[in-house]
């Protein structure tokens, strides 16, 4: 077997560990992939979940609802890019947690999540960071180029976003 034999081989198991962006299906707003196991004896959930000192160990959290039919779990009203995730089951042999932060939905197709993330606060701190590049954006130069005539008469000039959202 040689190395381009080896690369060309899917491998057996995903690999949820790499850190990146993962695209899970989404059809009718439930969230249907994980990257915890789902077997029969295992306990699972999605939450939302933020710093918060008035609970015991520093977070809360606010459980997705399952699905009626039982294929997965349904994304709350209330989730916005950049809110600290935690997809976690509770197996016969141990507890899996996989921390990510919300990037962003396309509504019946993918929700994708940055991550995992060792810990929660790692997550939260590098939401922090990531809302920052979004909320920031420097003066216009004095001498911006104009772009086209709607941009003169409304005074508006199109900004691209710094890093992009799928």
């Amino acid at each position: 077997m040689t190395a381009s034999d080896d690369a060309a081989d899917p491998p057996a198991v995903y690999d949820w560990n790499r850190r990146g962006r993962y695209r899970f299906r989404a059809p009718d707003a439930v969230v249907i992939d994980l990257p915890v196991p789902v077997a029969v004896n295992a306990r699972v959930w999605v939450a939302t979940i933020w710093p918060d000192d008035r609970i015991s160990g520093g977070w809360a959290r606010a459980l997705w609802e399952p699905d009626p039919i039982g294929r997965g779990w349904r994304l709350p009203m209330q989730l916005a890019a950049g809110d600290v995730i935690e997809f976690g089951a509770d197996t016969p042999t141990r507890p899996v947690r996989w921390f990510g932060i919300m990037d962003s939905y396309e509504p019946d197709r993918w929700a994708t999540f940055q991550g995992p993330y060792p810990n929660p606060a790692d997550a939260w701190h590098d939401a922090q960071r990531l809302l920052a590049l979004e909320r920031f954006l420097p003066a216009l130069p004095t001498d911006a180029p104009k772009t086209d005539d709607a941009s003169e008469r409304t005074g508006r000039v199109h900004r691209q976003r710094r890093h992009r959202h799928r």
